[in-house]
């Protein structure tokens, strides 16, 4: 009997643990905390929506330096090889921005 209720308590407490994963990774999916703007290794920005005041992650997976940097003033932020780095949102509207050290690569960020 002892060792029904110790498996019932193990087998409730996965599954509370497990429901909570599940709706944190839900909540998440749609959430800011996943806007990012990807440099891939054909120096390309690629970028995903992002709610204003959140926090955008740049991440870099190129083998160089670039920046992103907003046009005409805002963001800027460098981001070495294989490396991240972050800045907030700006307000709700639409953020066309360039890569100083390669001014052919451009991008635009879109702010809810």
């Amino acid at each position: 009997m002892q060792r029904r209720l110790f498996t019932f308590i193990a087998i409730a407490a996965l599954a509370a643990g497990l429901a909570a994963c599940s709706s944190n990774k839900s909540s998440s999916g749609s959430s800011s905390s996943d806007a990012q703007i990807t440099i891939d290794s054909s120096f390309t920005f690629k970028t995903t929506p992002v709610t204003a005041g959140s926090t955008v992650t740049v991440k870099n997976e190129s083998s160089t330096t670039h920046t992103v940097t907003q046009d005409g003033g805002g963001f800027n932020v460098t981001i070495d090889a294989g490396k991240t780095a972050t800045f907030t949102a700006p307000a709700a509207g639409t953020y066309k921005f360039h890569c100083n050290i390669h001014s052919f690569m451009h991008g635009t960020l879109t702010v809810t």
